[in-house]
């Protein structure tokens, strides 16, 4: 009809239009129509921490890997004294230069590294309020001692710096006599860079108490 419409007008207002001609024989089940999609590029690292706090939850090692750049140079080799032994601790003669962890360490020492507590707070931790407010805490949870642990995660949006503090507490225990036998509070805290292109990288672990 618009069509039928147009021809009755002089030819030179036809002019007017810039819209393509096509011819009436087209088949019109032919033309593609291209949809607009949104932009995702623009990642948040919100959403590389859950895929983090996933690939610990299901030990995905290989994903894990991807947070990482091999080898790590943690400072004092603070890495090292948190997954080996006080033996093992000695023969790497760890008080002298910084011993790189590679790739091969990862795989050899990952349950140290990142410990059953370790995946139990950071199931805890409540990711939209770390994003929103930039901090948060788990609740208080036993382990199968009576150890308490309880995980404090916060961004330092100067640096660009998510700090994840795996607290330790032991309760204080004395015998008749009342000398101490245990307890106490020591923590580890890990230390993720959070990029341009919003992915996080984990730089080190340090010990503290």
């Amino acid at each position: 009809m618009k069509l039928n419409f147009l021809l009755l007008f002089p030819v030179p207002l036809v002019f007017l239009f810039t819209v393509p001609s096509i011819k009436n024989n087209t088949d019109y089940s032919t033309v593609k129509i291209v949809e607009a999609k949104a932009d995702t590029s623009a990642k948040k690292w919100i959403d590389d921490f859950k895929n983090f706090r996933d690939a610990v939850y299901k030990s995905d090692t290989a994903r894990i890997k991807t947070f990482f750049k091999f080898p790590v140079l943690n400072p004092v080799n603070e890495i090292w004294y948190l997954v080996l032994n006080e033996k093992d601790a000695e023969e790497k003669k760890l008080a002298g230069k910084t011993i790189p962890f590679f790739e091969k360490d990862f795989d050899k020492y990952y349950k140290k590294l990142f410990p059953e507590s370790f995946v139990k707070a950071i199931l805890k931790i409540k990711s939209e309020q770390l994003y929103k407010k930039g901090e948060t805490e788990t609740p208080e949870l036993k382990d199968t001692t009576t150890i308490i642990v309880k995980m404090y995660a916060s961004v330092d949006k100067a640096k660009n710096i998510l700090t994840l503090n795996l607290n330790y507490k032991t309760p204080w225990k004395e015998d008749a006599e009342g000398t101490v036998l245990e307890g106490g509070e020591s923590s580890v805290l890990y230390s993720f860079r959070i990029l341009k292109n919003q992915r996080l990288q984990f730089m080190y672990v340090r010990l503290a108490g």
